[in-house]
């Protein structure tokens, strides 16, 4: 399993988040990095500056 997340700009669509993973059956790899991106979501304490295209802008994380 190897994990990155990127940091800094990203544009919508941007990849921000590679989960990789090797099990000899793909339905049991999707599992995994399923679980993995949740845990990521729920515990990793992530913040954005969210722009939106009528320029207001808006602080997203936990609780927000």
């Amino acid at each position: 399993v190897a994990v990155s997340h990127r940091v800094g700009d990203l544009l919508v669509g941007d990849v921000a988040v590679v989960i990789v993973v090797a099990t000899p059956h793909r339905d049991e790899a999707f599992t995994i990095c399923r679980a993995i991106i949740e845990a990521i979501k729920r515990e990793l304490p992530v913040w954005k500056r969210q722009l939106t295209a009528d320029g207001e802008a808006a602080w997203k994380g936990i609780g927000g």
